[in-house]
Order: structure tokens, then sequence, then C-alpha cells
């Protein structure tokens, strides 16, 4: 899955959105600085995994953790104490 850096935090915490609106949070690996509209291509994006991430702007590539809690489905409604949680389907891509 394909994704751009839409933002990262000034704790270094990057968000990027996937081109069928899930937005991914992880914590940007210190070896590997990853910078605004970064093209990033996420192999065998799971929740509750290590994640290979291929940085396609630089040529890096890294391993993530992306919790469960990090992955969000940007075409759910927000409510609090719901969850936004992709279905697996909206995971790989539908």
């Amino acid at each position: 899955m394909d994704a751009e850096v839409v933002s990262i935090t000034k704790e270094r915490s990057c968000r990027a959105r996937l081109g069928n609106e899930v937005l991914v949070v992880f914590p940007e690996a210190s070896a590997h600085p990853v910078s605004l509209s970064d093209k990033l291509r996420f192999i065998d994006l799971a929740v509750d995994a290590d994640v290979r991430v291929l940085n396609i702007t630089t040529g890096d590539s890294f391993v993530v953790h992306i919790a469960a809690n990090n992955v969000h489905d940007l075409r759910l409604p927000a409510q609090h104490g719901g969850s936004r949680t992709p279905s697996p389907e909206r995971l790989r891509g539908s």
C-alpha cells in the first residue's frame, strides 16, 4: 500500500495517508527520518505488527511497529469512544 506523509509531530510521530483514505500513525525510525510529502510503501500492512516500509522518495527501507489503535479509516465518522479501525478489506486497499 502506498501512502504520503501528511504530518510529523515534534515528538516525531508520523502520519501517512493511504490512497483509500486510511491514516497510519507510526513513530519515526531515528536512523531513517521521513519528510512531509514523502511517498511511502507499506509492505504487507498489518496492525499490531512490525511492517517493512520503503520510502519511495529517498530509497530508504525500515521497519516500524503499527499499533492497532494507530490505524484510522477516515471514511468512518469520528465518535467519542468509537473505533475508526478499518476492516481487513479496507486495510488491504478496498
